[in-house]
């Protein structure tokens, strides 16, 4: 089932694929003889399975089925070992077969979990087609389970809230050989960038390995110009914010605006935010996962972001954690099979337990 999932190759935009995914899984639900619901937003399909179509659930399990890009042969599955290799494998088709099984299994042995089953194609640019719309509508759950973050063992509690912002700047345009003449926008942003830097540096100091549990920057887009001989009159800077809690998206806005102060011509636009992701480990499905699996689970905070931050911003807990696999979006990209098997089978000792 995975090697089919994976060789279907459903990197995100590409709609006939993502579509082609969807409907694969929609099949084997349908065939396990539940119920499901596809939506579509602007290309991005969402579906929704369970023995009844509703937005309340004791539990919900969620998962996306887009991928990032890739090399043609990453979508041509092949083993090594026990690791399957391929696009996918570890975020996050792995865990969606391993979800998919679970509840398939549980309602064919004659169970009846309070189960909503959740996929979208839409995570790997933000979820905000996807998961976002479904929260925003009130679908909610006492907890939500997303093998996304976590690895082997390991239950991640913390996520690192989102702010992601472009600038644009107006310049004045010159011939290269005479610059005192114009104005140029690209460094106008340049020198933007910088003040955060120290403002960011000042405030919370730098991010190493192992201490970087404090908030970043990164410019991931910096552009503007055509020509070596021509001062550019118009720039854009797209940066990446991303921070901890008690780190609140206002004092981040507060700190933009000020390294604005003085500027002129700048603008800045919003593009998306989310916010801080945290799971109580005393909470009793928590305690349920830990007990189940069997083995000492360390607990980690992840600096990167997921959809369980839509949820946690309604208040609803959320189980990050995941079969053995490599980091997301590698080359040569793999799970464990015997891992990924383990898994589906706490999975469903637990919702058979905690639905």
């Amino acid at each position: 089932m995975l090697k089919q999932l994976v060789e279907i190759p459903s990197v995100t935009g590409d709609v006939v694929n993502c579509k082609k995914a969807i409907d694969f899984v929609k099949d084997i639900a349908e065939e396990a003889g539940l119920k499901t619901k596809v939506l579509e937003k602007d290309g991005v399909f969402t579906l929704i399975i369970g023995k009844e179509i509703k937005k309340e659930a004791k539990i919900i399990l969620n998962g996306h089925l887009d991928v990032v890009p890739a090399r043609k042969e990453m979508f041509k599955v092949r083993l090594e070992g026990d690791r399957m290799i391929g696009r996918g494998t570890s975020d996050m088709k792995g865990g969606d077969v391993a979800m998919l099984l679970a509840l398939t299994e549980l309602i064919k042995e004659g169970e009846d979990p309070d189960v909503l089953l959740i996929f979208t194609t839409d995570e790997e640019v933000g979820g905000f087609k996807g998961i976002k719309l479904l929260v925003d509508d009130g679908f909610k759950a006492d907890i939500v389970f997303i093998p996304d973050g976590g690895n082997d063992g390991m239950v991640c509690t913390d996520q690192k809230g989102v702010f992601h912002i472009l600038f644009k700047a107006k310049g004045v345009s010159a011939h290269g050989s005479r610059p005192w003449k114009g104005e140029n926008a690209v460094l106008k942003l340049v020198k933007v960038f910088q003040r955060l830097e120290r403002k960011f540096k000042k405030e919370w100091g730098g991010c190493i390995e192992g201490d970087s549990w404090k908030p970043t920057l990164s410019l991931g887009m910096l552009k503007g110009g055509e020509f070596a001989n021509q001062v550019p009159d118009l720039a854009e800077m797209k940066v990446d914010i991303r921070f901890p809690s008690p780190i609140t998206l206002s004092l981040l806005r507060d700190l933009v605006d000020g390294c604005l102060e003085g500027t002129s011509n700048i603008t800045m636009d919003i593009l998306s935010t989310g916010s801080p992701l945290h799971t109580n480990v005393k909470n009793s499905f928590v305690r349920s996962w830990v007990k189940l699996f069997k083995e000492n689970i360390s607990f980690v905070k992840e600096c990167g972001a997921s959809d369980g931050r839509f949820f946690a911003e309604r208040d609803i807990s959320v189980i990050l954690t995941k079969p053995k696999s490599s980091e997301p979006h590698i080359d040569g990209e793999w799970v464990d099979l015997k891992s990924l098997e383990a898994f589906k089978n706490v999975l469903k000792g637990w919702l058979r337990e905690n639905g």
